[in-house]
């Protein structure tokens, strides 16, 4: 009698922790998507804020705005050479009568994160374009963006 009583009291105490558990479990599991949620809408912040740098360019501009946007570009370079996909590509599109009716495009890419020359390359790239921009011209300012929303491109249009 008594080991039937003991062994009442020991399911019981087990079924009350499985029942313990499953609560721990569901309260995880609801506040789990809560954390998922935030930082979900904490990367598209963080998206927004990398892009504002650069959109607030867009459109059309004056040949010194845009060379306030490269020197931002320049400056996120060296602040993002570990992380490429942060590094937009640049690029600019002068049609001219002294070019002849082509597109002289210059283009500063970044492929590799991190490595010097790479980085030089495009650093150098950047300072070319922003001094081919006249202060006194108006340029068309458009960018491309990732399947995430990040911006990946720019492009200046004479």
């Amino acid at each position: 009698m008594e080991n039937a009583s003991k062994a009442l009291i020991i399911a019981g105490a087990i079924l009350l922790s499985i029942l313990i558990i499953a609560i721990g479990m569901f309260i995880y599991t609801s506040s789990q998507s809560t954390i998922n949620d935030s930082l979900t809408q904490m990367n598209t912040q963080e998206i927004e804020a990398f892009n504002s740098q650069f959109t607030i360019y867009g459109g059309s501009q004056n040949g010194a705005k845009l060379k306030s946007m490269v020197g931002t570009c320049i400056a996120n370079a060296n602040t993002y050479k570990e992380e490429p996909a942060k590094l937009p590509r640049v690029s600019i599109n002068k049609f001219s009568e002294k070019l002849g009716d082509g597109n002289n495009a210059d283009t500063g890419t970044l492929n590799k994160g991190g490595d010097t020359p790479e980085l030089n390359n495009y650093i150098n790239t950047l300072a070319t374009i922003r001094n081919n921009l006249e202060n006194k011209h108006s340029y068309t300012v458009n960018f491309g963006y990732s399947n995430n929303g990040v911006l990946t491109s720019i492009t200046i249009t004479y």
